[in-house]
């Protein structure tokens, strides 16, 4: 299928005079617009069965690009119009990893609203299909570990040791994961939330959400930030999971 979105053509390939006249008629404006075409001699054939062997990306070949994941993906029409779901399973399906290694930047960025999938009329799973795409490419060595991997793994870290997250430490922990000062206190060695560089937009972000908080809710969140809520039995089962982790050779930090 066609690519026609303006933003997926490199600049360099479109041309356009400043006045262009054919037979005698002005054609200047849209008109003389020539997009210069390109030739793809580089493609992998086998990413797509790669894809396929992914339990995320089973249902790649459902999509026929009707563009309904992109036109309801925030991140799309409100950040980055690089980040284009329908583009990313058209060139994975076509094994073309030179261009997609030029979007790497930008692929892993989904928030996890799930809107595309919820509007998707064949049934595709477009968040995992994303992550099965980003899954082959960092195992064939053509992208460098994402930034959303190293969230899940943290996030997996947690709940492998509590069974359970807790959603300010989660928070706080991976600001300082990110290079940021974090301070904590001297006891817990637990965060201390909105001291030293914690990011100003974050800040006040947290704030409007505590703001609308009753007072027994602020106190048991700031309780399970000291004292790390933990899933009851939990050790037992983390036992069982440990196996099935060295079984997937699944790498944890605990």
């Amino acid at each position: 299928m066609a690519i026609h979105e303006r933003s997926l053509v490199e600049p360099e390939r479109v041309l356009r005079k400043e006045r262009l006249v054919i037979d005698g008629v002005d054609v200047s404006g849209d008109w003389n617009l020539v997009i210069l075409p390109r030739v793809i001699e580089d493609y992998d054939l086998d990413f797509l069965d790669e894809v396929l062997k992914q339990p995320e990306g089973k249902t790649i070949l459902q999509c026929y690009q009707c563009s309904y994941c992109t036109a309801s993906c925030p991140v799309h029409n409100y950040w980055d119009e690089r980040y284009n779901p329908r583009h990313f399973i058209y060139l994975a399906r076509l094994g073309l990893i030179d261009e997609l290694q030029k979007r790497a930047d930008v692929i892993w960025r989904c928030v996890s609203c799930h809107k595309c999938t919820h509007r998707c009329p064949k049934g595709v799973l477009v968040e995992e299909t994303l992550k099965a795409i980003l899954k082959v490419m960092s195992k064939k060595g053509l992208i460098e570990e994402y930034p959303s991997k190293k969230f899940d793994t943290f996030f997996l870290e947690a709940v492998f040791e509590h069974g359970r997250i807790e959603d300010g430490e989660l928070l706080f922990g991976w600001i300082e994961k990110q290079g940021y000062q974090v301070f904590k206190d001297p006891i817990l060695k637990k965060p201390i939330p909105f001291l030293g560089g914690t990011p100003e937009w974050l800040k006040q972000l947290a704030v409007k959400p505590i703001k609308s908080m009753n007072i027994d809710f602020l106190i048991l969140n700031a309780k399970h930030m000291l004292f790390h809520p933990k899933t009851k039995n939990w050790n037992k089962f983390k036992q069982v999971l440990r196996k099935v982790f060295d079984e997937e050779g699944v790498s944890l930090a605990h």
